[in-house]
């Protein structure tokens, strides 16, 4: 046994059932090495195979399965994260996905580190792993967000970890409605330790990550609620034309009476030329950020 503390693990679910089977194999015979306390949280996401009927099983022949059932669909496995660990009771939480994309075997490794004196101990997937666009788009988005945020996510790491009591707590009393768990992860502080792993093909069923357009909706959403970059932006692009703005009127100014354009043409060129620029962009950023604020002030549960 590496540890007597409770260990409480967080599986959201979505058509899983030529999985969970052997998921919860795999994860028994962990734990037997693990812990002699714990259990396992399964949230569903409105599952339209035998994956809830294939639950309800496991929760009536094991006392340690929890089952939570979604009223509908959420749209992804944050929103199923959030709601285990709402409920999960364990000195420490796992977060892990059904495929068994993520070994339970490494939940060991991740316990060790927690014993080490870790709060949060993370997977970190290896860059080769995934199709040449996926690996592309990851590398991308990472690099874009450590520049541009006033965080920094380790390149790489997953949603699969292990979160101590304490920073459970602190992430259950975060009010936001937009669940993004890699970035409220490293927000909340804590100390934090990455170990690499190798990330397995989905054993069964049709996988369910989202499409390129999809990523990038998350990728999106990820940036406009950890930067104030675009906010900045808008505002150093208004300086900069401002500045440069003289220089451009007295440019036309000089075409102008050398008789190679027409200096009212010209002024009005640049005028609209400037607005367009400047607010095409200043409504974007604005509207992407509204969109976020009107999601939170409605208030609605989690």
């Amino acid at each position: 046994m590496l540890t007597d503390k409770k260990i409480s693990v967080v599986i959201p679910c979505y058509n899983e059932e030529a999985n969970i089977p052997a998921l919860y194999e795999r994860l028994s015979k962990t734990r037997s090495e693990i812990t002699s306390s714990y259990e396992l949280l399964f949230a569903d996401n409105n599952s339209r195979d035998r994956t809830r009927a294939i639950l309800r099983e496991l929760a009536q022949k094991d006392n340690r399965v929890k089952v939570i059932l979604f009223a509908r669909n959420f749209g992804n496995s944050q929103y199923g994260y959030s709601a285990g660990m709402e409920y999960a009771t364990g000195d420490a939480v796992i977060l892990m996905e059904a495929d068994l994309q993520d070994s339970p075997e490494i939940i060991a490794d991740f316990v060790k580190k927690w014993q080490e004196g870790f709060d949060v101990v993370y997977g970190i997937r290896p860059r080769s792993s995934g199709t040449l666009l996926s690996r592309l788009f990851r590398r991308t988005f990472y690099r874009l967000f450590n520049k541009l945020s006033y965080l920094e996510i380790p390149f790489d790491a997953g949603d699969f970890s292990l979160w101590n009591r304490k920073v459970v707590s602190a992430f259950n009393a975060m009010p936001e409605r937009l669940r993004l768990i890699r970035g409220m992860r490293p927000w909340l502080g804590f100390r934090h330790a990455g170990i690499e792993y190798e990330r397995k093909e989905r054993m069964g069923g049709v996988t369910s990550n989202p499409s390129f357009a999809k990523n990038f909706w998350w990728a999106k959403k990820f940036i406009f609620s950890f930067s104030e970059a675009p906010f900045a932006f808008i505002t150093r692009m208004a300086f900069w034309l401002t500045v440069l703005l003289p220089f451009a009127i007295a440019a036309v100014l000089v075409l102008a009476f050398a008789g190679a354009i027409s200096w009212l043409a010209g002024l009005a060129s640049i005028a609209v030329a400037c607005i367009l620029v400047l607010q095409t962009a200043a409504l974007s950023f604005l509207g992407e950020s509204i969109s976020i604020m009107f999601d939170e002030v409605k208030q609605r549960p989690k």
